[in-house]
């Protein structure tokens, strides 16, 4: 036991004699306990077969390392600059720092001084306008002995919501991180639909063309090249569609990076510069350590639980100690009078239980609210897990059947487009070739968006990379 410890022990037991004359010793009140993890492994991971090959790793890498895209890189570098979720995260950093620097001015002595001059006016010409009779200056220093840790406690509140704002910016980073490949992965896949509608299109009005030859040789008729037309002007029109969706993609983008819409610039990107990442997951308990929205959670009961012992030591006595010196003259140049005070003051609340009672039981029912919003966080962290490990696999079995529906969507459409011009197939054949072709090409750019977005899921679902994990362990107070 250090020397200050033992010099409260008599102090705390003379204090402890007022406490029945006091407005009570604190009621007793239920403490929420803090859900323990059951889970061991995912669920998805039981159902789904193995994929071949070793087990990859969690990324170490940040996600525009592990999508491997410059461009991309150079936009989520902005965003974590300029993002004004996290403009405003960092703000409530700074306000719980100052909350914390209040907290630890408490356990400190209190200074003040006071000086005066005390004038009299008089209308003697011979003499000053002013007469300074009187000077006095003083100095006041208290001191509350924290005898049962009720400051202490509250500075060890302050500092976990400190610590719980700092994970909340390491959240929104995350999120920020997130939706700005996800925006990107998005810009990308429009950009490679609407150039894979401007080929068809393009092949469209050739084979237009081509029908209206065939109308004015007598060899089609005026229903084929009606059909025809209709078709490309509905790829026409779905060329729109694309190109105001890829606009507000845009738009959404400006917003994330912090940057005015209108004069955000974006040059057309395409889904081949963009990686597919293989991000393995990680165990269901590593969620604790790894996702900064459960370690702020975490923080707050703490936090919370700091306000109930708070609370609790406000019915006990309370020592404060004080000193004061104060000097006196009557005239500016004569002699100075100093006076030397000492004291201690043992408070104790006697009148005051309803005030002491709710402050226990609101700080009682904010540690309950901070556990069941834990409780909320991990299961929505494993929802979120299980979710993106079945979007993974998902997405990976649909794009290896698409591949295949393209392949043969090819093949039979030139098929179809040669017997058409050789006269032994129907136009109509031609068309619905064509059509399948475009819906399976453009059902592949989703599907390889939709992989992209399923890695995304998972990178964000798992707390992000183990580097930007440990490193933001690190900046937590």
């Amino acid at each position: 036991m250090d020397r200050h410890a033992q010099a409260r022990r008599p102090l705390r037991a003379f204090a402890l004699i007022l406490c029945p004359l006091s407005a009570g010793c604190a009621p007793h009140v239920e403490w929420a306990s803090t859900p323990e993890l059951r889970s061991q492994r995912w669920q998805q991971q039981e159902v789904a077969a193995p994929a071949p090959g070793p087990a990859l790793p969690a990324p170490r890498a940040g996600l525009s390392e592990s999508l491997r895209s410059p461009e991309l890189s150079a936009l989520i570098a902005r965003a974590l600059a300029a993002n004004a979720d996290i403009a405003i995260a960092a703000t409530r950093i700074e306000r719980a720092r100052a909350e914390l620097g209040i907290a630890k001015a408490d356990m400190l002595p209190v200074v003040s001084a006071s000086a005066g001059l005390n004038s009299t006016r008089t209308d003697d010409k011979a003499a000053s306008t002013f007469s300074f009779s009187e000077g006095f200056a003083g100095v006041d220093i208290s001191y509350d002995v924290d005898l049962f840790g009720a400051a202490r406690a509250g500075k060890r509140a302050a500092r976990e919501r400190l610590r719980a704002s700092v994970y909340d910016r390491n959240a929104a980073a995350l999120v920020v991180e997130a939706e700005v490949a996800r925006a990107y992965v998005q810009h990308s896949a429009l950009t490679d639909r609407i150039a894979l509608l401007d080929r068809n299109i393009a092949n469209g009005r050739e084979l237009e063309r081509i029908i209206n030859v065939r109308l004015r040789e007598g060899a089609a008729t005026r229903v084929e090249t009606g059909l025809q037309a209709i078709d490309v002007r509905q790829l026409e029109a779905d060329r729109l569609r694309l190109v105001g969706a890829l606009a507000r993609t845009r738009n959404a983008l400006a917003v994330l990076v912090g940057e005015e819409a209108p004069l955000f610039r974006l040059p057309p990107s395409s889904l081949d510069s963009v990686a597919t990442p293989d991000v393995a997951p990680v165990q269901p308990a590593e969620l604790l350590v790894r996702r900064p929205d459960i370690q702020a959670a975490e923080a707050r009961i703490a936090a919370a639980s700091g306000d109930i012992q708070q609370a609790r030591r406000a019915f006990l006595p309370s020592l404060r100690l004080s000193a004061s010196a104060l000097g006196q003259a009557a005239t500016l140049s004569g002699p100075i009078g100093a006076t030397l005070s000492i004291g201690a003051g043992l408070l104790a609340p006697i009148f005051d239980r309803g005030r002491l009672n709710g402050r226990l039981y609101s700080a009682t029912a904010a540690q309950h609210e901070s556990v069941e919003l834990y409780r909320k966080a991990l299961l929505n962290a494993l929802a979120e897990g299980e979710d993106a490990l079945a979007s993974v696999e998902e997405s990976r079995s649909r794009q290896a059947l698409i591949d295949r529906i393209v392949e043969e969507a090819r093949v039979t459409a030139r098929l179809a487009r040669l017997q058409y011009l050789e006269g032994e197939a129907d136009l109509r054949d031609v068309l619905d070739a064509d059509r399948l072709l475009v819906q399976a090409e453009d059902a592949r750019a989703l599907s390889v968006q939709e992989r992209i977005n399923a890695a995304i899921d998972l990178y964000e679902a798992i707390g992000g990379s183990a580097q930007t994990s440990a490193m933001a362990r690190r900046a937590a107070p």
